[in-house]
């Protein structure tokens, strides 16, 4: 039997589509008999993301990628960073297996796809976690982005140590940050009408004096995997590199922060000081890390109302500001 290649008229259909097993198995299927991966009886989804992601009997991750999100540049860059973790087998990060196209490209788009072993299990958006096991985690995050941040880049291919692609993001994002902020509508409309005269000029924002590092740029709850131990939790790995980008280090804060911190400055001082907080993150930290938070490429801001219920009376982004990244500052040693 012929496989038909997936096709969606809208990203509404896909998305009422990606992560529904049934309709992507004989897709599962097909690439698991490819790769020589054996028996495929069991298959789940994956948590919701950009691209459908499946687990195949607890030993597989499927990843395939959309043409809808540029999935063939996140297909390059991700199957770029797994050969670079190779390298350092003490990052516990996902080794990749196989990857490939499904379908040939010339009558449409091929289906490009990675397969990964899995890391068992789950991820923190999942747990509830105390505060201590919580603040253990992001000790543990930090010399292991330290380790991730230092890994050699080549000079060309999808992730090369320059700073042209980060200023080029950037300033597309500077471009379109106040449409964005309005369709997303997180942050209420007087900030919205401040964001032009606070960020400053990329030159000050991004520290070009500073070797560009390979950054995960998406590193949330949903990408920090881990499981309880006698009652403790115990951090396992960090899955889905498609969005990595490479670049300034503050970037990497704002999901961390938002995200994995919810916003606690004394967790994200927790994270800084085990990763190295050194001078050049710390320069003009505050209206820095602000600008890459309004700055960032996905609706992070939403997180910001959920957890510092102080920030729905802010007036200005420079009190919003100190109330998110200030208290970094504050934090003891």
């Amino acid at each position: 039997m012929t496989l038909k290649r997936p096709s969606f008229a809208n990203r509404q259909e896909y998305v009422r589509c990606f992560t529904n097993p049934a309709y992507w198995h004989t897709y599962i299927a097909a690439i698991c008999v490819r790769h020589g991966l054996g028996d495929y009886t069991i298959v789940r989804a994956g948590l919701p993301g950009t691209n459908p992601v499946f687990i195949v009997n607890e030993i597989y991750a499927v990843k395939l990628y959309s043409d809808l999100f540029d999935g063939q540049y996140s297909f390059s860059v991700e199957r770029e960073v797994y050969r670079l973790i190779a390298t350092q087998p003490d990052i516990p990060a996902p080794a990749l297996v196989a990857a490939g196209e499904l379908f040939g490209a010339d009558s449409g788009w091929p289906w490009p796809h990675i397969v990964t072993q899995v890391i068992p299990g789950l991820s923190m958006s999942e747990v509830q976690l105390s505060d201590v096991d919580r603040s253990a985690t992001l000790a543990w995050l930090g010399p292991l982005m330290q380790r991730i941040h230092a890994l050699p880049l080549r000079e060309t291919g999808p992730l090369p140590q320059t700073w042209e692609a980060f200023v080029q993001f950037l300033t597309a994002q500077r471009a379109e940050v106040v449409n964005n902020h309005r369709r997303w509508g997180a942050l209420p409309t007087h900030l919205i009408d401040q964001i032009e005269g606070y960020l400053p000029a990329l030159t000050e924002l991004v520290g070009l004096e500073e070797r560009p590092v390979l950054l995960h740029s998406d590193l949330t709850s949903d990408h920090v995997l881990g499981r309880n131990v006698a009652g403790r939790w115990q951090p396992s790995g960090i899955i889905d590199f498609g969005d990595a980008k490479v670049g300034d280090r503050m970037y990497e804060l704002v999901p961390l922060h938002l995200s994995i911190c919810h916003s606690n400055g004394h967790l994200l001082r927790t994270f800084l000081d085990a990763y190295g907080f050194d001078q050049a993150l710390q320069r003009n930290f505050v209206r820095r890390a602000m600008s890459m938070t309004l700055l960032f490429e996905f609706n992070i801001c939403s997180e910001i109302f959920k957890d510092v219920p102080a920030a729905a009376s802010v007036n200005t982004l420079e009190e919003l500001a100190e109330l998110l990244w200030g208290s970094v500052l504050r934090s003891p040693e």
